[in-house]
């Protein structure tokens, strides 16, 4: 069989392979003739007497403004009856791909009705653990960044919503610039790629045997990650005509090991993100943050770009680590990866941040949800010798002490000159585009830098420079509301939301502080999703195939860097601002007082996203800054801290799910309570203008009461009745309010205060008190 295969022709055919299920469902009446016609013999040969989605989907291809047309229209239409090396390659990892699937299902996926319309089940909502009884709630038939309520029941007019979804889809992809050099690394291949995301994320693939709950983007990335890996596994004998290895692969009993799975994880976020000065600390949050995140898309990218794959190599890409799906030959020359990525590092950061690699070759049968386990316990053990290919080659490059008396920064330890620091101030420089330029692009560099000296160089030295422009191939920072992508190549991975003053300058902490009500101070909101590797591992079912996991990260993915913008950008929430949120954790600046609330509104939001599910949580600590120009560091440690405490709030048989605020641990099935009586006692202050010294006289006796319990003797509770009623006798327009907020606050069986009084007291305290 005479053909000439091309990464670039098994990446399209893959990742357009299942393209005609999204094309059938929108039911173009009109057209469904045409198609008949077009494919007859096709359709007539299998037994039937209408178009199936490999039909339409070939129908698309060919009247598109793709490339490799007859190619890539004949793989689409014969991926289930393989008639070509391309065909057969796309057939293989398909069926890797939907490791749920066997042959019995296939069959009777065939003889189904494919016309059937159905919305796909949220990932999250079907999180559960053993043989938990779980309510499954569908996504609307919408763009990925439309963050629509969930649905109890299937949408009875998704019909039309298909409809109009492809016909947006379908203007995009015929609207893509012209490319004339067509390689797996350009812009144009990113495009498709991300276009697709936008458009089939929130579809199902399979609906009418399996259940509908991965989403056709996931199983289209991860078929064509499987398929290039396997292209370029075989390229030698691929490219010389031996099919022999395809129909080997594609027995029963196929064990070789001949693809591999790649983590990639960084050490030291927390000292490299807080190591700064308060000058233009903002800034400096903002850049460094981003910098973390497209350090590992660049390094990820710079290792798929080597081995000739594609984009969809790369699994997944956020929180702090990536995966990538390779050929098994791959993981041979990941050491080579790793000790240049150290001289890197260490030359950018010395030993403050570090990126560690490990993979493992598997079999086919292996790429499940149990390899990513293993894959992180390689890492962590890697963890642990860190640097070690630099130490090996020169150990005093990392040991020698360094001469402080010299000229030297305090946070990065570089000589500097005329007390400035290049290397630190890029970052606030990258911090202040972020803020004012409307999009980013990634451009190939050709040279390398000779020296480190700011952050771009670091991307440099991987092969990309970064640049602050807009066009078809840049990514969106700005991303609230709706997004455009006949403009764009995508938005940015993570929340971006930045206050402003009102010229239009990043708003510093002082101006932050100034925007609070009562006191004026800052505060670090932090967060981040529950039980999150128990989820993977556990929560998605036995050895659930990765484009089941690659749905669920998605959908967790962008809660955290696109509908977390839209929430802190609303109204309530404009003055504070985002310093990173992606993967599944998130970590924002605000004036103190709105931060319960958003915290609460964050909470909610996720809650309702998972379809209510209660395996699904997120735990928050808020960090209260003591003077306007307290060092940023040492807030976010210590809200990093109180979210640790929050994780292990336990009560009543719940676990984590909890907010810390205020020195106080209030699970979120608590908030409600605790803020309505907040609420009250801030009505009883300010509003019915009750001394705010009795605030004072309160708290001092709940400290009392707390040193009771601890030394087990009785509380004497008459002292509190006898304030209250003198409060009342001398403000009697507040008699009622009092005397609600004593029986909310005690138990008079037992004589037992609110636990959380105390910073129920702080919260009215901070918030009734003027000035500074």
């Amino acid at each position: 069989m005479s053909e000439t295969l091309s990464t670039e022709k098994v990446f399209l055919a893959s990742i357009f392979h299942d393209i005609g299920k999204f094309y059938i469902r929108a039911n173009f009446s009109d057209l469904k003739g045409k198609v008949k016609e077009e494919y007859k013999y096709f359709i007539e040969s299998s037994g039937k007497f209408s178009p199936r989605h490999q039909e339409w989907g070939a129908y698309f291809y060919k009247n598109s403004s793709l490339p490799f047309k007859n190619e890539i229209e004949g793989a689409i239409l014969n991926h289930h009856n393989p008639n070509s090396m391309l065909s057969k390659l796309v057939s293989i990892a398909d069926h890797i791909s939907a490791t749920e699937r066997d042959s019995n299902k296939n069959e009777k996926e065939d003889k189904s009705n494919e016309e059937k319309i159905r919305n796909m089940k949220s990932m999250l909502s079907l999180v559960s653990f053993g043989d938990q009884p779980i309510k499954a709630k569908y996504k609307k038939v919408s763009k990925l960044s439309q963050n629509l309520d969930l649905l109890d029941k299937e949408d009875e007019n998704v019909e039309e919503t298909y409809k109009k979804l492809w016909l947006e889809f379908e203007k995009v992809i015929n609207e893509l610039p012209k490319n004339d050099d067509l390689k797996i690394s350009t812009p144009f291949i990113e495009k498709i790629y991300y276009v697709l995301k936008e458009y089939t994320s929130n579809i199902p693939s399979a609906f009418y045997y399996d259940e509908p709950d991965i989403s056709l983007f996931s199983h289209l990335s991860t078929t064509a990650g499987i398929a290039v890996a396997l292209f370029k596994q075989f390229e030698v004998e691929l490219l010389s005509g031996n099919e022999r290895i395809l129909n080997e692969i594609d027995s029963k009993n196929y064990n070789e090991k001949i693809l591999g799975i790649i983590k990639g994880d960084v050490s030291g976020i927390q000292d490299f993100l807080y190591n700064i000065s308060q000058e233009k600390a903002v800034k400096k949050l903002r850049g460094r943050s981003f910098y973390i995140a497209y350090l590992l898309e660049i390094i990820a990218k710079h290792i798929v770009e080597n081995e000739g794959l594609s984009i969809s190599n790369i699994l997944f890409n956020g929180g702090g680590h990536f995966y990538l799906i390779v050929p098994a030959k791959t993981i041979d020359r990941l050491e080579e990866y790793q000790r240049y990525i150290d001289d890197i590092m260490y030359k950018a950061h010395g030993i403050e941040l570090s990126i560690n690699i490990a993979g493992e070759k598997i079999s086919p049968k292996e790429l499940n949800s149990d390899i990513y386990m293993r894959i992180s316990e390689l890492v962590e053990r890697k963890k642990n010798s860190r640097l070690k290919s630099i130490i090996a080659q020169d150990y005093k490059k990392v040991f020698d002490v360094i001469n402080l008396s010299e000229n030297t920064c305090p946070y990065c330890r570089r000589k500097i000159k005329n007390e400035v620091c290049d290397f630190c101030d890029s970052f606030a420089e990258l911090g202040e585009n972020l803020s004012k330029k409307e999009a980013f692009k990634f451009e190939k560099m050709k040279k390398l830098p000779e020296k480190i000296l700011t952050f771009n160089d670091v991307f440099k030295m991987l092969g990309y420079e970064i640049k602050f422009e807009s066009g078809p191939f840049s990514f969106l920072i700005n991303k609230t509301g709706d997004v455009d992508l006949t403009k764009y190549m995508f938005y940015t991975k993570s929340a971006n939301y930045i206050s402003r003053t009102e010229n239009g300058e990043i708003a510093d902490l002082e101006t932050i502080a100034n925007g609070s009500l009562g006191i004026k101070k800052w505060g670090v909101l932090r967060g981040d999703v529950d039980n999150l590797g128990k989820i993977f591992r556990e929560g998605l079912g036995k050895n659930a195939p990765i484009s089941k996991t690659a749905t669920l990260s998605q959908e967790i993915e962008i809660f955290f860097g696109k509908f977390l913008e839209d929430i802190v950008s609303s109204e309530n929430f404009k003055k504070c601002t985002v310093i990173y949120s992606g993967g599944d954790d998130f970590f924002i600046i605000g004036p103190w007082n709105n931060l319960p609330e958003l915290a609460e509104t964050i909470q909610n939001s996720f809650k309702k996203y998972s379809g209510n599910n209660k395996n699904i949580s997120i735990s928050m600590g808020i960090s209260i800054s003591p003077a306007k120009k307290y060092p940023v560091y040492r807030i976010a440690r210590q809200a990093g801290e109180f979210l640790e405490n929050a994780k292990e709030y336990e009560r009543n048989g719940f676990q984590k799910n909890a907010l810390c605020f205020l020195n106080d641990l209030i699970g979120w099935e608590e908030f409600e309570d605790y803020k309505e009586k907040k609420k009250l006692l801030n009505l009883i202050i300010k509003e019915k203008g009750v001394t705010r010294n009795s605030l004072y006289v309160l708290k001092n006796m709940f400290e009392q009461y707390k040193i009771s319990k601890f030394e087990n003797k009785i509380f004497k509770v008459w002292r509190l009745f006898y304030y209250f009623t003198n409060l009342k006798k001398r403000y009697k327009n507040a008699e009622s309010e009092i005397d609600r907020f004593l029986n909310e606050i005690l138990c008079k069986k037992d004589n037992k205060l609110y636990e959380k009084l105390n910073s129920l007291i702080k919260w009215v305290q901070f918030e009734t008190k003027e000035g500074i």
